[in-house]
């Protein structure tokens, strides 16, 4: 993982305990507990420490140039 990698902070929909997530690489920056926000996604599934539930969290793609970068 990189430097410039954030962490997010969600939480438990069952519970409402607050977890850390970690994008899954460069590409796929962006979080959102619906997939239909994203054109690629990696889906990912966090389990919550506090009551097991699963959180699914899907992960968006990015593009890495802007569309005029040949």
């Amino acid at each position: 993982m990189h430097a410039s990698t954030k962490v997010r902070k969600y939480c438990c929909v069952k519970c409402g305990t607050p977890f850390e997530i970690h994008p899954p690489d460069d590409f796929h920056r962006k979080a959102s507990r619906i997939e239909k926000e994203c054109e690629q996604s990696v889906k990912a599934e966090y389990k919550c420490e506090k009551c097991g539930h699963n959180n699914t969290i899907y992960w968006c793609r990015i593009r890495r140039h802007p569309e005029w970068y040949a």
